[in-house]
């Protein structure tokens, strides 16, 4: 079970790192550094190049070292909850996997740019953003979900 746990949350978090990667290396490539805009779906969703040296919306720019300790943190715990099967449900595993490698991603990105690539602009959503940060956010409401779920799940079984 512990192996199907690992390889499960390792598959995840490679899928994600792969793909915030990648997208990132389109969007370094293609869009112009200048700050144009290319639009994707008129009204709806912009590509344009961006650095951000903060956390998530921007906060705290230029405080880079600090976010990249932050998600060295964070992989170090998701390492430590895995290994030790703190968890078996194979949602929470892969949701876990999927906020690793989004971290892993932005990660990447501080200890090589200093600063993340973000890209993507939704109009209704207030900052740009990347793939890593999908995953991430994604991830952690999937982990926050199954845990919600089976704390009721639980409650409900007869003793």
């Amino acid at each position: 079970m512990g192996r199907s746990r690992l390889l499960r949350a390792a598959a995840s978090a490679l899928t994600a790192l792969l793909l915030d990667q990648l997208t990132k290396l389109w969007a370094t490539s293609v869009l112009p550094a200048n700050g144009g805009r290319l639009v994707a779906v008129p009204g709806w969703l912009s590509f344009s190049l961006l650095k951000n040296s903060g956390g998530t919306f921007s906060l705290l720019s230029n405080h880079n070292l600090f976010f990249a300790g932050a998600s060295l943190v964070v992989l170090l715990a998701i390492i430590v909850v895995l290994v030790r099967g703190y968890f078996s449900n194979p949602v929470s595993v892969t949701a876990l996997g999927a906020v690793a490698g989004g971290a892993a991603g932005n990660l990447l990105d501080r200890i090589r740019l200093q600063g993340v690539v973000d890209f993507i602009h939704l109009r209704w959503w207030p900052t740009y953003f990347n793939l890593a940060d999908v995953a991430i956010r994604v991830g952690v409401l999937v982990f926050l979900a199954t845990l919600v779920f089976e704390q009721a799940t639980r409650r409900r079984r007869p003793d």
